[in-house]
């Protein structure tokens, strides 16, 4: 446990396109969508709330692990994360493009980052990280596939 560089980085990498969406919001936001039920949204925040914060406060942990395919995963799923928020972007930030599947890959940008937090915990060995992270995968993957399927 312990403050470190490489947690605030494991964070930030995520992080990171959300912050430009708080600058850059989607245009053409229906105003017709129903939310998930609430323990759905719960499961979300309270998962995502630890995803972004355990990686700080084990920064030290995560810097002492060897780089190994646990990690070439978390960099996969960030790259085609990355891939989506660009295409989000030139396609002109239309709000159905953040529910757009990427292939066969339905909801790509909620899979992704489910997914690079699922590898963090797997990676470093750890429910106190694998825990939230599958709580954070099942509130943001079905409240995304809620949207999903009212765009459609």
């Amino acid at each position: 446990m312990g403050l470190h560089i490489t947690g605030f980085l494991v964070a930030l990498f995520i992080l990171l396109p959300n912050v430009l969406l708080a600058f850059l919001p989607p245009q053409n936001t229906p105003n017709y969508l129903h939310t998930s039920p609430i323990i759905f949204t719960i499961l979300e925040q309270v998962g995502r709330i630890a995803c972004l914060t355990l990686p700080i406060v084990f920064g030290k942990k995560i810097a002492e692990q060897n780089i190994n395919f646990m990690t070439v995963l978390m960099g996969i799923c960030l790259v085609i994360y990355y891939i989506c928020w660009i295409y989000f972007f030139i396609k002109g930030r239309e709000y159905d493009q953040l529910f757009k599947p990427l292939g066969f890959i339905p909801i790509p940008m909620a899979v992704f980052p489910a997914l690079y937090f699922i590898f963090l915990g797997i990676w470093l060995h750890s429910f106190i990280f694998l825990v939230p992270a599958l709580l954070f995968a099942i509130g943001h993957l079905v409240s995304s596939w809620n949207i999903y399927t009212q765009l459609k």
